[in-house]
């Protein structure tokens, strides 16, 4: 029998439930199963008032706040009224209530001061009183702990960054990365003359944090107001809390995930503003790949900076001559001249080598064209035509005159022929991806037969990653070794260098780590290639935290490249000026025209001239005259005025834009 109930159901009877092992067993027959509604019960008004109570409390606290306001608005009303229609006593028994008015006004009272109804000698106003004064201590009281704490939560909402942005025409920089610091302090420069300048950091981290990084990084910032907000560059709603849409420019830092988080946040820019035709968009992309989808899918209006190749094209240029890296941050920097466009009506139809040396206090480098193309140094032969701007270096915008076409006699060289001593062999100390980038910018104007002796340390870069394709004129040898003093001196004693180059292994260790290792680099090839001695190299750096520059040179490094300020000043300049894109992708494409420093006596002999002189001694020989460098003291004098007398000794040099054909030596 046991058996039988387990395998057999009873059926149904009206009214009563199916049992489970039935309905488990319907599917099996194909026909649909029915469930019967669970039995619910009508909720009590108590449950109904809880529940909608408690919506209310999720809502917020300002609808709490509101419904507390009018209960207790209420409690002051019904009392009032109760207390002028039963004719009830006032206060410390002064009669009775008047009017509703005084009503309501007496049971504000008594809620507001709850010693008030000590006064009262009848027992109705006692009691009544009573009420009025214990409901006011219960709700009265929640409502102004109520709005305490929304003001305490709206004070921590502002702490934690998270309020809207109110400011138009400023600044704004997406992710926050060790380069930021740079960034605004170049920005606080460049607004100066402004008075109410703005920039917006919007990042991950909390507001407070960016806040005090920032304050000991930059100090004062003038006439700019610094706001930092917490939230994410790739959401639409953190970036409309910022007013991107108000912003005068965008900066997108490649911060986190690199190169990832850049593209989702110029794709989230691309929400808010699709055509990219409002602030101008700066980004840092280092893959190469990605910034030309960059370019090409947004037309071109989002322009990318890459870091290393930059890093690698002025480190590389360090090594071909000294002063260029100071050359190169001057112009990308917003202290001292700086690079401007402007067009002159009054040299349309001129020529170039007739605007090179209608600028008095300006240095002229190219001309921009009205379709929008850029001729850095184009032949002295080019004709201005209508719409056309002239590029020029100057102090500032409004020394950037057209002084009219002056002819000045070309002086007579003392060196009307001669080469540059390149260098042919070249030691680097470390490695990270920056190395083969350093390497094959070299190859560019390398001499064939030049040696690279790479020197790392097997601890922290295999050697065998020390692999460099393409090269055409530079053949790479590595010594793995810990690059310690006594391995330094045994390499540098048995091969004789031209160039020395330490790099930081910015991918194996911390900034600080990377900028230690560097200094003891240096004074060990210091030690051995004494300055000023028969074996002085000259020694380029690699520098990643700014804060180490002054312990650099004091370790005895004749140039230094700082790799975050570098990146973080053309990320400036760019956001106020993205016109000097093209500019500095011809300055620093191997392809493309270069600054370099030519002996002084290739232009003048050894007689004082004026500047202007030595402007048109450069045009005859097709390059731009941007100034020149002092060979007993290293100083380099960035665009002096055309009427300057200089007298220029043969070992200074005179610094020039040549065309690639020149800087390899065919045009000498």
């Amino acid at each position: 029998m046991g058996e039988i109930r387990t395998t057999t159901t009873r059926a149904a009877r009206p009214g009563k439930a199916v049992s489970r092992r039935t309905r488990m067993a319907a599917p099996a027959t194909g026909a649909p199963v029915h469930r019967a509604p669970r039995p619910t019960s009508t909720p009590t008004p108590g449950q109904r008032l809880r529940y909608r109570f408690d919506n209310a409390l999720a809502r917020g606290a300002g609808v709490v706040i509101g419904w507390l306001a009018l209960l207790t608005l209420a409690i002051f009303v019904v009392a009032g009224l109760a207390f002028w229609a039963f004719g009830l006593d006032g206060v410390n028994g002064e009669g009775p209530v008047p009017n509703p008015a005084e009503g309501i006004w007496q049971a504000m009272l008594r809620v507001v001061d709850a010693g008030t109804f000590a006064g009262d000698s009848s027992w109705p106003m006692r009691l009544l009183s009573f009420v009025v004064t214990l409901a006011g201590i219960f709700i009265a009281g929640s409502l102004i702990g109520l709005i305490a704490n929304a003001v305490d939560q709206r004070i921590e909402g502002l702490r934690k960054g998270r309020s809207d942005v109110l400011e138009s025409g400023h600044t704004v920089v997406l992710g926050w990365s060790p380069r930021i610091a740079a960034i605004v302090s170049e920005l606080v420069v460049a607004n100066a003359s402004e008075k109410h300048a703005a920039v917006v950091v919007l990042g991950v981290e909390d507001k407070t944090v960016m806040e005090d990084t920032l304050s000991a990084a930059v100090g004062d910032t003038g006439t700019t107001r610094l706001v930092c907000r917490s939230g994410s560059p790739a959401k639409v709603a953190d970036l409309e809390m910022v007013n991107l849409l108000g912003a005068r420019s965008v900066i997108v830092m490649s911060a986190g995930n690199g190169d990832a988080d850049a593209i989702r946040a110029v794709l989230a820019i691309k929400t808010l503003d699709p055509d990219f035709t409002g602030p101008r968009v700066v980004a840092e992309i280092s893959d190469p790949t990605y910034a030309d989808s960059l370019a090409a899918l947004t037309d071109g209006r989002v322009v990318t900076v890459n870091s290393d190749h930059v890093i690698a094209e002025i480190t590389a240029q360090s090594c071909r001559q000294s002063g260029l890296s100071q050359v190169l941050r001057d112009l990308i920097d917003f202290d001292g001249d700086e690079i401007y466009f402007a067009p002159f009506d009054e040299l349309t139809g001129g020529t170039y080598a007739e605007a090179l040396t209608a600028f008095d206090t300006s240095a002229v480098l190219g001309l921009a064209r009205a379709d929008g193309s850029i001729l850095v140094n184009p032949p002295a032969t080019t004709v201005l035509e209508d719409g056309d701007q002239v590029i020029a270096v100057a102090e500032d915008d409004s020394t950037f005159r057209c002084t009219g076409a002056r002819s000045w006699p070309v002086p007579v060289p003392a060196l009307p022929q001669d080469e540059v001593q390149l260098p042919k062999r070249l030691l680097i100390v470390g490695w990270s991806l920056l190395g083969a980038k350093v390497v094959r910018e070299f190859d560019q104007f390398a001499v064939p037969g030049t040696v690279v002796d790479v020197v790392v340390d097997p601890s922290l870069v295999d050697p065998g990653d020390v692999r460099i394709e393409g090269l055409q004129h530079t053949d790479v040898r590595v010594h793995p070794t810990s690059a310690g003093p006594e391995e330094l001196a045994a390499l540098v004693r048995d091969e004789a260098y031209d160039q020395g180059i330490v790099l930081s292994y910015r991918e194996a260790v911390e900034a600080a780590d990377g900028d230690a290792r560097t200094l003891l680099t240096l004074l060990a090839l210091r030690r051995a290639w004494p300055a000023g001695g028969e074996r002085a190299v000259r020694i380029v750096a690699e520098v990643l935290e700014r804060d180490d520059v002054e312990l650099v040179r004091a370790g005895g490094v004749d140039d230094w490249i700082v790799s975050d300020e570098v990146t973080s000043l053309m990320l400036a300049q760019l956001s106020e000026r993205t016109e000097l894109a093209q500019v500095f992708v011809e300055l620093f494409d191997p392809e493309g025209a270069r600054l370099s420093f030519g002996p002084a006596q290739r232009y003048v002999g050894s007689d004082p001239v004026p500047f202007g002189a030595v402007v048109a001694a450069g045009a005859a020989r097709g390059q731009s005259v941007l100034g020149y460098r002092v060979g007993a003291t290293g100083a380099v004098r960035l665009n002096p005025g055309k009427s300057e007398v200089v007298s220029l000794a043969a070992a200074d040099s005179v610094l020039v834009v040549e065309s690639r054909a020149q800087l390899a030596g065919g045009a000498r």
